[in-house]
């Protein structure tokens, strides 16, 4: 392994490892949108006639895993050229996916229990209150619980639907899987960073020449240790500090 191979953080290994199967891969900085794409399909170099939207769910407790945090995964979108008979054999190679496929993870979410939940309180404690006017302490307790039901049932299914929403992209494709790209591979303290990888070299070759000022260096590797260094640093010097300021004025 060469110093260059060595230095990558963990973002960035588990990326290549992920786009290992392209010969070609360059690390951009900025997300896909920001870019500068070439006017040639991805696919086979030649012209592009139409842009086809390719989206990709990163979970963040590792691939093909859900996390259970309140948002759980990120996605990264990037509209790549296609010519017009690539993108045709693309529509026409798009597998088909059964509506209880995509749309079973959000139906048989555990957080669904919840919903019924919230939905059996509804309905017990509804018919008692609807008549009930707002004017004493107890009647506003009762419409307030309405509330809270009623606002669980819809955080609840929304969270669920946000959660299943990678079930719903549409699938890859052979021609769709010629250009790929990373999770964001940056540190905390930079901006977006990707990894792409291709397939073609004609493309590749023209999206490197055409975001030229944006790809990430060995310089720029070595330029960000440094400062992931300082702000180390910094950090420990900020939160020692606090610690000892904690145990002067209050003795703990």
């Amino acid at each position: 392994m060469n110093r260059w191979a060595a230095d990558r953080t963990w973002d960035q290994q588990s990326a290549e490892d992920d786009l290992g199967q392209y010969p070609y891969r360059l690390e951009v900085r900025g997300a896909p949108r920001s870019l500068k794409w070439p006017d040639l399909c991805a696919n086979c170099g030649g012209g592009a006639a139409e842009r086809i939207r390719v989206r990709r769910a990163f979970y963040r407790r590792g691939r093909r895993r859900r996390s259970p945090g309140w948002f759980g995964y990120t996605v990264v979108a990037a509209d790549i050229p296609f010519c017009g008979a690539c993108a045709s054999r693309h529509r026409d190679s798009i597998p088909q996916v059964s509506w209880f496929r995509r749309y079973r993870w959000f139906l048989f979410n555990p957080a669904q229990i919840a919903t019924i939940g919230f939905a059996v309180l509804l309905t017990l404690v509804l018919p008692g209150v609807r008549e009930m006017p707002l004017t004493s302490t107890g009647e506003r307790v009762a419409w307030g619980l309405v509330g809270i039901f009623v606002f669980g049932m819809a955080w609840t299914i929304g969270v669920t639907w946000w959660m299943s929403r990678p079930d719903r992209f549409e699938p890859r494709t052979e021609v769709t899987a010629s250009c790929i790209v990373s999770q964001d591979v940056a540190q905390f303290f930079e901006g977006r960073r990707h990894i792409y990888g291709f397939r073609n070299q004609t493309f590749a070759n023209a999206f490197e020449q055409a975001n030229t000022t944006r790809i990430w260096t060995q310089r720029d590797q070595a330029r960000m240790w440094k400062t992931s260094t300082v702000v180390t640093i910094l950090l420990i010097v900020v939160f020692g500090g606090a610690r000892l300021l904690l145990w002067y004025y209050e003795g703990r």
